[in-house]
């Protein structure tokens, strides 16, 4: 539930709210990611050694970054009121907050995935895991939508933020620990590497071909999500002339769409291989959101079926590459890094946020490039078009080509290969 909202409502927050410039904004986007850059391979270091601990060692390392990911969402949003009204030391405090909210979910989320992948060795069996915890985690994103949309409505934009922050700490509570405690045990004995250099260990993985194809195609599609995220609240408020209740609802389908379109998706992988329903996904999001290039003004219900149709594609999107990670983990292509799951994971959460880094810290300089800048009074709506529609639709484009041509699976061809085959 927690990377959402830093998306999500960080933007709008701090940039209409706080009146802190997009561009500056921007700049601290790139800085927290640089620091995530050298963390995250790091954090999944750390996450392979508490394996020493037994088949759960993995969640003991979870449930340490628990408060500190609660402690940093808080700080995010519910900066002391007296600072609002200065811009520097809101940057300052943005950062700060930032760096531990980072700090926090890495450690909680890498661990986290590394003990999924463990749990089977059976390719489907890898698909009902990370199905299973990519609905549950659509889910959480779909309580990280309503809530802060429902309590700026109810509380206003200032005292809702706050709130949203507060109430964070008990959801956290409430679902993590009975995780933790009913979580299976991993079926690998527990291993600690014992690399003589750390920094060559946090890249081993990358001297598997088929996990630097597979980073390269999803840091690309990811960054499609980032660009549109970053800047949609902004889009429905001055594009659709929507209300934020309007907004709230556009997210909840959207969220709830890709939930319930997950479970489908693993039955298409069934049938056509994973990265092939991975680019049926990638196509039908294209499709769709090329269609909001008609949408203006008062047009909600347009956009919300537009919102079905991309709900959809975001479920292949959150639940067939984690699942085709956990098969190349495990692959004789990954020589002696075959099995290093938390290090695998910390990459592949440094490639998850590298995806939202590159649209966010680019989206919003583009934006306030082409005359949306609410902290200069400039609210150009073409520029919003731009960032939301058409600039994602591309980025989308460029990831099916690659998924089309590149081998990733394996034991299969490329997504090409794989539908001349059925065929």
């Amino acid at each position: 539930m927690a990377a959402l909202p830093v998306v999500l409502n960080v933007s709008h927050f701090y940039g209409e709210l706080l009146k802190v410039s997009l561009e500056l904004m921007g700049a601290i986007f790139i800085i927290a990611r640089i620091v995530d850059a050298v963390q995250d391979p790091l954090i999944g270091l750390i996450s392979d050694r508490f394996t020493h601990r037994g088949p759960r060692g993995r969640l003991v390392f979870v449930a340490l970054m628990v408060p500190v990911l609660a402690g940093g969402f808080l700080m995010l949003f519910a900066p002391p009121q007296a600072w609002h009204s200065n811009q520097t030391i809101m940057a300052i405090w943005l950062m700060a907050a930032l760096l531990l909210v980072h700090l926090g979910y890495s450690g909680v989320s890498i661990s986290y995935h590394s003990h999924g992948a463990e749990l089977t060795d059976d390719y489907n069996e890898r698909t009902k895991v990370t199905v299973g915890r990519e609905v549950f985690g659509l889910l959480g994103m779909t309580i990280a939508v309503v809530l802060p949309t429902t309590l700026t409505a109810l509380l206003g934009e200032g005292r809702g933020y706050t709130m949203l922050g507060i109430l964070f700490i008990p959801v956290i509570v409430i679902f993590a620990v009975p995780t933790l405690l009913a979580s299976g045990p991993s079926i690998h004995p527990p291993v600690v590497h014992g690399e003589r250099n750390a920094f060559f260990a946090f890249f081993a993985p990358l001297k598997n071909r088929l996990f630097r194809r597979l980073l390269l195609i999803f840091v690309v599609n990811g960054s499609a999500l980032g660009v549109a995220v970053t800047v949609m609240l902004f889009y429905v408020e001055h594009v659709l002339e929507g209300s934020k209740v309007q907004a709230g609802i556009i997210l909840l389908v959207y969220f709830v769409t890709g939930a319930v379109s997950v479970p489908m998706w693993l039955l298409l992988s069934r049938r056509i291989s994973k990265m092939a329903a991975w680019f049926v996904g990638m196509l039908l999001t294209a499709v769709a959101m090329a269609l909001a290039i008609f949408i203006g003004p008062g047009n909600f219900y347009p956009f919300l079926v537009i919102s079905v149709f991309t709900g959809i594609g975001l479920g292949a999107d959150y639940g067939l590459p984690p699942s085709i990670l956990a098969d190349i983990i495990n692959a004789p292509e990954g020589g002696d890094t075959q099995g290093k799951t938390g290090t695998y994971f910390g990459l592949w959460a440094l490639a998850t946020k590298l995806a939202t880094a590159i649209g966010a810290a680019g989206s919003l300089p583009v934006s306030a490039l082409l005359g949306f800048d609410p902290a200069r009074g400039r609210y150009g709506t073409f520029a919003l078009v731009v960032v939301y529609v058409i600039v994602p639709v591309v980025i989308k484009i460029i990831a099916a080509v690659l998924a089309w041509f590149i081998h990733v699976e394996p034991d299969r061809g490329s997504v090409r290969d794989e539908f001349r085959r059925q065929a």
